[in-house]
């Protein structure tokens, strides 16, 4: 879990009473907070808050809470956002790679040391919780007073400009010898390298603002005399950057700094000008017996409201008398469902006021794709096969060996592998079965080999951008291995589980497999696997001298329709 280091006397400031170190540490536990250390000759208290609330990774943050939680300030957080004049403008070039960018401009700034150690922790924290690692947010900061508007948000080629990057100042660098040599570039390579062009942020005089999310600009660095900021928030996701430019500037404005939108213009949309920051409360609706059937207790609608405000939201009653409207502050980005505000009002209430009732415990049971694993390795052990377990990594040479091609676009590849042996994630079984054939070529004849076990793709539509299976694969070794010997122990596997009526098997040319002793399994029409005879080079390339046959099966269609 994140963590921060309080300073008794700066939070006492921020929440305006004296506190007695004793009760905070009692009561941060009933905010949401785990108190992990206390030192008392400094006065400070470390103390750690849970990653879906990145408006605690200040104290401004903490204190908000804190007034609520002491009676000080209910209901919504104010702040004011003055209307500014800056523009920035988006070109379409970068939305294949980085298309959403939103800031705005901080004013009137007086930052102490503590203050810009916030600002660090604040911007680290939010490249973790909601960036991950600035692949989906990154934040830069800048001295406003030393750049120019209007600005423009757009893609450079590696080798199109030089600019002087930040921890680097002597050097005048292109966008590709950053990412080849200085720190940061080499760190964050990956979020760009591939693309023809890389984002880049210039103002009006054509000074580079930011290569984001790798580095700043050296004009723009922010020092003890900077008086007025400019902020930048490049990402892949709009939520994710929003949020994150909500909490950073929600924070200036308690350290006393006055907030200015940035108007983000998109060269495609001119009659659309987004203004940011907008602070604007949030909306949901949440159910009085809802709320009351989870938290065991029996609440009115203005018993909720007043324990909603206690916890910095608003709410209000509707026509309907079991429904309530409840705005959320734009620095909360942990609401997702109605049991999120059941959470919050519980807070307001006091977990420690409620009374606990014991449940009966309950029985752990394996998931059900394990219990069909389970089954098909008894199925395939009671056919007289050894099971194998291999590592889910493997190496290109090894796909090479196979006869396919390895294109590194379409495969998961380990940045840094510990060894060229395992420098990418399997896509297959057979691969791990032929090397354990390779390994004990010398032992006595025949083999049947079997794994049960994932296998990892590439899949740009998931979030992480990989894809989990989980495979069945089978292979055999010896003087007679075909594919009538294959096939009889596949069609075993399938009339043990009661669907080989639901099997069929088409003909296919595949550069692992005999032409001709090669085909495509099908479930209900549904492609699932491979089998066949192992192509005589392909037996050549991992050592072995004896005919091979294989199958290969992917599980997840079917143990569903098993269970049932």
């Amino acid at each position: 879990m994140p963590s921060l280091t309080l300073k008794i006397e700066r939070l006492e400031k921020l929440v305006g009473k004296e506190l007695n170190i004793d009760d905070l540490q009692y009561d941060l536990q009933w905010i949401g907070l785990d108190v992990d250390d206390i030192n008392e000759q400094e006065k400070e208290i470390k103390i750690e808050y849970n990653p879906n609330r990145p408006d605690y990774s200040s104290p401004e943050g903490i204190a908000r809470s804190l007034k609520g939680y002491y009676n000080l300030e209910l209901g919504l957080p104010k702040f004011q956002v003055n209307e500014g004049t800056e523009r920035i403008n988006v070109s379409p070039k970068v939305r294949k790679i980085r298309p959403f960018v939103v800031g705005g401009i901080i004013r009137d700034i007086d930052l102490d040391e503590d203050q810009v150690g916030t600002l660090m922790n604040i911007q680290e924290a939010l490249h973790w919780a909601l960036g991950r690692d600035r692949k989906k947010v990154a934040i830069g900061i800048h001295d406003y007073d030393q750049v120019k508007g209007p600005y423009i948000y757009t893609t450079v080629k590696p080798e199109g400009v030089k600019f002087r990057p930040l921890h680097m100042e002597a050097f005048e660098m292109t966008p590709k010898e950053i990412l080849e040599e200085h720190e940061m570039g080499i760190r964050y390579a990956h979020l760009i390298k591939d693309a023809e062009e890389y984002p880049i942020i210039y103002d009006a005089e054509g000074k580079v603002v930011s290569l984001p999310p790798i580095i700043n600009g050296v004009y723009t660095t922010v020092t003890d005399k900077t008086k007025n900021l400019l902020l930048d928030l490049t990402g892949t996701d709009f939520n994710a950057v929003n949020y994150s430019l909500n909490i950073i500037a929600t924070t200036f404005a308690d350290m006393g700094a006055k907030l200015e939108t940035l108007n983000v213009v998109y060269d495609d949309k001119t009659d659309e000008i987004l203004k940011v920051p907008n602070l604007s409360a949030r909306k949901m609706q949440v159910h009085i017996d809802f709320i009351n059937s989870y938290i065991g207790l029996k609440l009115t609608a203005n018993d909720i409201i007043k324990y909603l405000r206690k916890v910095r939201l608003e709410a209000s009653t509707t026509k309907n008398k079991n429904i309530l409207n409840v705005k959320i502050p734009a620095y909360r980005v942990d609401f997702m469902h109605e049991v999120d505000i059941v959470e919050e009002v519980a807070i307001g209430y006091g977990y420690q006021n409620l009374t606990p009732v014991v449940k009966e415990g309950g029985f752990g049971k394996y998931h059900p794709a394990e219990v069909f694993a389970n089954l098909s390795r008894d199925i395939m052990i009671g056919a007289g096969c050894l099971e194998m377990v291999n590592s889910t990594l493997s190496s290109q040479k090894d796909y090479e060996k196979l006869g396919l091609k390895f294109d590194e676009k379409e495969k998961i590849i380990l940045s840094n592998p510990v060894s060229e042996q395992f420098n990418t994630t399997r896509e297959n079984l057979l691969v791990g079965l032929m090397k354990n054939l390779a390994f004990n070529r010398s032992a006595e004849k025949p083999f049947k080999l079997f794994e049960v076990g994932d296998i990892l793709l590439l899949d740009r539509k998931k979030d992480n951008r990989a894809r989990r299976e989980l495979h069945l694969a089978s292979i055999t070794l010896s003087e007679h291995a075909d594919y009538s010997e294959i096939k009889s122990l596949l069609d075993h596997y399938f009339r043990t589980l009661g669907i080989l009526d639901d099997i069929d098997i088409k003909p296919i040319l595949h550069p692992t497999f005999i032409k001709g002793r090669t085909g495509e399994i099908y479930y209900r029409k549904k492609k699932i696997g491979l089998i066949g005879e192992i192509y005589p080079q392909v037996i050549i390339n991992f050592g072995l001298s004896y005919p091979v046959a294989a199958f290969e099966i992917n599980l997840m269609p079917f143990f569903k329709d098993h269970e049932e």
